[in-house]
């Protein structure tokens, strides 16, 4: 077990309340990733006694408190999502992990077909015989797919609309280097820009990692800024926007820190 908080209080607040139909996004740029964020984002759904506002959703049923998850990532293997929750004391057994790295979910023929048939299906796994039971899908690297498979933006979007219908909130880690979304010229660039701009208007909140401006720090990894997303500013809402310093640890800890601290 790593030698820091697993989840830092810095953070608990942005992670342990998924308001009924809420989008989170997750964003990274090349060298700060948010595989740490995500782990975070699955030990607080576990360990949540509730839901924050918003839990007359329709979609509550059964339990209230019965969270479970659907995790598919287009980044990582299955084995790498096992061993570093391991590490964390992560209970993989309420997670339907979906391998699509492995698998290459979405590069056949069936292209975003596939895709939302086997999402569907996970999603119909982990509720309960009755329809009870909170799903939280959490999809790592979709934007991958804009890269590999070229396909419409209009299409991954309307996807992705189509099964937040179906859970309890969504949680959508996707990359967002400068290229990628300043003065885009490149049909890739422009697709991207187009993506994550799209699902950031649509957010309740947006957790950013990157790399110091001044370059590499031995006790620090990155900044984290926290801000509110489009949906939530059109209210007061309960987004507190922050930005901090992080450093994980060798172990799999982490640390987020304010500036100076």
């Amino acid at each position: 077990m790593p030698s820091q908080p697993l989840i830092p209080p810095l953070l608990s607040p942005n992670l342990s309340a998924h308001p009924c139909t809420s989008l989170t996004l997750l964003t990274s740029t090349l060298g700060a990733t948010t595989n740490w964020l995500v782990l975070r984002f699955v030990c607080a759904t576990l360990k949540s006694k509730g839901y924050g506002t918003g839990h007359d959703c329709h979609i509550t049923q059964g339990d209230p408190f019965d969270q479970r998850i659907v995790l598919v990532s287009w980044l990582r293997d299955g084995a790498w999502w096992r061993e570093s929750g391991r590490k964390l004391g992560i209970d993989f057994q309420r997670v339907h992990l979906i391998d699509a790295l492995s698998n290459g979910l979405g590069m056949g023929a069936g292209g975003l077909a596939d895709v939302k048939k086997a999402i569907m299906k996970a999603i119909g796994s982990k509720k309960t015989p009755t329809g009870g039971g909170n799903v939280i899908l959490m999809l790592d690297g979709l934007d991958f797919l804009l890269a590999a498979t070229g396909w419409e933006v209009l299409g991954m979007l309307d996807m992705i609309g189509e099964l937040r219908e179906h859970v309890y909130s969504t949680i959508i880690a996707t990359a967002a280097d400068m290229p990628l979304s300043q003065s885009p010229t490149t049909p890739l660039e422009i697709s991207h820009t187009a993506f994550v701009m799209s699902l950031a208007h649509q957010a309740r909140s947006i957790l950013s990692v990157r790399g110091l401006d001044t370059g590499v720090a031995k006790d620090v990894s990155g900044v984290l800024r926290i801000s509110k997303g489009a949906e939530e500013s059109r209210d007061e809402g309960d987004v507190e926007e922050r930005e901090c310093l992080y450093y994980v640890g060798s172990d799999g800890g982490v640390k987020v820190f304010e500036r100076g601290a």
